[in-house]
Order: C-alpha cells, then sequence, then structure tokens
C-alpha cells in the first residue's frame, strides 16, 4: 500500500517513485481524484461547516459589541428586566390599575413593617429605660438608706442612747433626714425645715431635751453630764423645760425661725406653733 506522505523514497518500490512530489522536505503522493475519496470528502465537509460556523460566530460577535457600545457602564440587568417587565405591564393595562394596586400594595407592606420596627424599637426603648430607672432608685434608695443609717447611729451611740432603743430612735428621726449634694458628694442632713444642720449638731442638742431622757443611758462616770457646772438637761435648749427662756426664744424667733422651730421638736413640741402657744402672748 502506497502512504500519502513518506519522509524518504527509500521503502517506495521503484515503479511508484515518479508518483510522488517533493515539498518542503517530504514526500507527496500525488493521486488524480483524491477529492473525491469518501474520507477526504468528509473531512473537507468537516471543514467547511467549520468555517461558516466560525464566520458566523464572528459576524454576531460584531453585531454584540455594535450593541454592546450603547450599553452604559453602570448598566444593571436585574433593573433592566424590572422596567421591562413594568412596560409590558403598562401596555397590557393602559389606564395602569394593576400597576397602581402594586405600587399601593407595596407602599402599605412597606409602611406596615416600617411601623412594627418602629413600635418594636420604641417599647425595646421604653423597657431598656425603665429598667435603667428602677435600677437607679434602687441605688439612690440603697445609698440614702446607707448615709442615713449611719449618720443616725453614729450621732445617736455618741450621745448615748440605750443600745436597746437604738432602732427605735433611728425610726423617730429617719423622715426628718434628707440626702443632699456638698462640694460633689452625698452627705446626710437635717431638713432645711429643720435648719439643715448636720446629723450629730441635731442629735446631740436633742439629747439635751426632756425627750431624750428615756432614751439615753443615765451617766455613770465622774465626768457624767450634768455633774459638773450645775447643767442638765436641755441646758442650751431655751424650749426645754431646764432652760425655758422667752428672751432667747424671741431672739430666735427673729433671727433663725428654721432654727427655732428644730430646738422646739427636740424639746418635745410636735410644732414650733405648740411650743410657742406653751410660751404664751409676747408683751408688747
Amino acid at each position: 500500500m502506497l502512504k500519502t506522505v513518506v519522509d524518504s523514497l527509500d521503502g517506495i518500490e521503484e515503479q511508484y517513485r515518479g508518483l510522488y512530489e517533493e515539498k518542503d522536505g517530504k514526500y507527496i503522493l500525488q493521486i488524480e481524484g483524491v477529492d473525491s475519496h469518501p474520507s477526504v470528502v468528509a473531512l473537507k465537509n468537516g471543514h467547511m461547516n467549520s468555517k461558516r460556523e466560525r464566520d458566523e460566530a464572528k459576524r454576531q460577535l460584531a453585531e454584540l459589541k455594535k450593541k454592546l457600545e450603547a450599553v452604559p457602564e453602570d448598566f444593571d440587568a436585574d433593573e433592566w428586566h424590572r422596567l421591562r417587565s413594568e412596560e409590558e405591564a403598562r401596555r397590557s393595562d393602559p389606564d395602569n390599575k394593576d400597576v397602581r394596586k402594586q405600587i399601593e400594595a407595596a407602599t402599605a407592606a412597606v409602611k406596615s413593617q416600617y411601623e412594627a420596627r418602629l413600635a418594636k424599637a420604641k417599647k425595646d426603648a421604653e423597657a431598656a429605660l425603665a429598667e435603667i430607672k428602677a435600677e437607679k432608685e434602687s441605688l439612690e434608695a440603697d445609698l440614702r438608706g446607707a448615709l442615713v443609717d449611719d449618720g443616725l447611729t453614729k450621732a445617736l451611740v455618741k450621745v448615748g442612747v440605750k443600745p436597746t432603743l437604738l432602732k427605735a430612735a433611728k425610726r423617730m428621726f429617719d423622715d426628718d433626714v434628707e440626702v443632699v449634694i456638698e462640694d460633689g458628694k452625698r452627705v446626710a442632713r437635717m431638713k432645711s425645715d429643720l435648719g439643715g444642720d448636720s446629723i450629730e449638731d441635731f442629735i446631740a442638742n436633742w439629747s439635751r431635751s426632756d425627750e431624750a431622757k428615756d432614751f439615753i443611758a443615765p451617766p455613770t462616770g465622774a465626768d457624767e453630764r450634768g455633774a459638773r457646772g450645775g447643767r442638765g438637761m436641755g441646758a442650751d435648749n431655751p424650749f426645754s423645760k431646764s432652760a425655758w427662756n422667752k428672751t432667747v426664744q424671741g431672739e430666735l424667733l427673729k433671727t433663725n425661725r428654721a432654727k427655732a422651730e428644730q430646738l422646739a421638736k427636740s424639746a418635745g413640741f410636735k410644732t414650733l406653733e405648740s411650743a410657742l402657744a406653751a410660751r404664751g402672748p409676747v408683751s408688747a
């Protein structure tokens, strides 16, 4: 069998060598009618089909390139499809009834979602605020309780209140104490309508009143109160029985009415008015 292409004619019989033609260092068999060979025809047809498909692809590519030249850089395919769908809907519904319904439905849905989120955010904020407020009130109550309890305990112990009556004494004065801010710090003081004195000064003055006698243990040491100087309970309080002094009372009423009220209460009177009633009319 003769080969179509050979590198050398050495293996070719002499009688057939004239059928080969050298080209580019190869020897190619020259046969008439080779194009009609079935294999060659099939190969040729395949090549022609491939060429046509290639030319068609080039043509389509050129058309696409031309179309793409008119497309903006920020083109959004999803948005284009949406607009196209809306356009088709408008064409099928000239009066835009369906479009309006869709817009109204979408608007209502968005509004409902927004209102729901707003209501939830408001509810959460109110709950958080209430929790913070409750925690603040609890802390303030604890702080007030600690300051007041500590201040009254120290002052009452200092003046000698009996241990068994200490709780009762603290309850008696608890409502008369308030917590104020001084120099950036919270401190416990007597309320302003009682003179605003420190707890220690107020309790020290109260300890000299007749009311305090039942709360304070009698002195037992050599330096017991009243044993020297002839001064007994209430010696510094002009409203007490032991130191009743209308002149001093009158001066206090003119210069410091709040102080007068404080001393009157310390002496056992419920109000300053009741003390003044006991004092009687002042002569002109």
